[in-house]
């Protein structure tokens, strides 16, 4: 991953709560660095030669307090905070890797902010760390074993010398040897160079539609997640004009005995290839959609790196240009205190296009990533509202 910031703030993953109440800014404080203390991935940093994790036995992470609360607006001073610190790098040589930041906006309602690199964290890691700050804050002495990713790099570098691990990168290299580039209609012409720049769109799907799609996946014998992807896919075919397409799915890379508390950077993409037939119904399709990602999900102990590195460099892009995401919900349950996430400001997409689902209660909410070199912010919105369109009539 790149060290200067065109390409590093790409892969920060940040998430803000807003919290009503008496807040005990001490305690939340203390919360913090016990969670940074208990897990070996939050005081990583990599050394100079780029090659090595260097892990501190201990780490002071400072956690400011801005108070915004006498401003005219304290809505928008946070706002432009967000954005000016979604656009801060981190410098991966010198560490922390994690920043939190706590914002005053009046006397009983704050925002918190926990920005970490992807190098040391992923989605399912940050579940565990606001899972493990809500109860130390809350005073909660269930507080689960401690799994290291040091633990996990030992079963790793054992796993890549099995025989099984090996027949998987075989799976992978015969089942995307024969995939056509994915002919996306960019608005631009393609940067010559990878970058970064990007934008978001976000839209709710109402409960009724969200009701119906999850009836109609069980009635085909499916999850959300086989439907949503395959409407996905199939409007992505009719984006590009071709039939057969791959797709980026995220998994957990977690082994079972180090599933639930791990904190690290585990999760990868998986190319999923797929197929579309406009002459099939709607659930056959789904069926054969399911049927893919049972079939690479089998093999899905190999990391995306190892897969790309079977293939020559100019075919490694096409495998991975558009991504799809059902995301894990994200919670923090202070006592005493109200919570919800206020949206992140984007400026950065890591793939061309990519589709992150995110269950809300009775709803699901739609974030629709994009590389603004590649496409203008009409044309994603005409794809994410054909998308929905689809979802209705499917």
């Amino acid at each position: 991953m790149s060290q200067d910031k065109n390409g590093s703030t790409a892969y920060n993953e940040s998430i803000t709560f807003e919290l009503t109440g008496k807040l005990a800014i001490d305690r939340l404080r203390n919360a913090i660095h016990t969670v940074i203390h208990r897990h070996d991935a939050l005081r990583t940093s990599i050394a100079a030669d780029g090659f090595a994790q260097i892990v501190r036995p201990v780490l002071d992470v400072e956690i400011p307090l801005l108070d915004y609360s006498s401003e005219d607006a304290p809505d928008e001073a946070l706002n432009q905070w967000l954005l000016a610190e979604s656009q801060q790098p981190f410098d991966l040589y010198q560490g922390p890797l994690i920043r939190t930041t706590i914002v005053k906006l009046s006397p009983e309602r704050y925002a918190f902010n926990i920005c970490i690199h992807h190098l040391v964290s992923d989605g399912w890691s940050l579940v565990v760390i606001l899972e493990e700050i809500s109860k130390i804050y809350s005073g909660c002495l269930d507080i689960p074993p401690i799994q290291q990713f040091t633990d996990y790099l030992q079963w790793y570098n054992q796993d890549t010398q099995s025989d099984i691990f090996k027949k998987s990168e075989l799976f992978w290299s015969e089942n995307l040897r024969a995939v056509s580039p994915l002919r996306l209609p960019l608005d631009y012409s393609a940067p010559k160079q990878r970058t970064y720049n990007g934008a978001r769109i976000s839209i709710q799907i109402p409960s009724d539609l969200t009701f119906a799609l999850k009836q109609r996946s069980m009635a085909w014998n499916a999850t959300l997640f086989h439907t949503l992807l395959g409407a996905y896919a199939y409007q992505m075919t009719q984006f590009c004009q071709q039939n057969t397409i791959t797709i980026g799915i995220s998994v957990s890379g977690r082994p079972t005995h180090l599933a639930e508390h791990l904190v690290g950077y585990c999760s990868h993409f998986i190319p999923i290839y797929l197929k579309t037939d406009e002459n099939l119904t709607w659930n056959k399709q789904v069926e054969r959609t399911k049927a893919a990602i049972s079939k690479a999900f089998k093999h899905q102990n190999v990391p995306l790196a190892r897969i790309l590195g079977q293939f020559p460099q100019e075919q490694q892009q096409n495998l991975m240009q558009v991504t799809f995401n059902l995301d894990i919900p994200m919670n923090l349950d202070l006592v005493d205190l109200q919570t919800q996430i206020i949206p992140q400001p984007v400026t950065s997409a890591r793939y061309a296009m990519g589709l992150n689902v995110i269950p809300e209660l009775d709803r699901l909410h739609f974030d629709l990533d994009y590389n603004t070199d590649c496409f203008k912010t009409e044309t994603m919105q005409e794809f994410l509202m054909n998308l929905i369109e689809l979802l209705r009539v499917c």
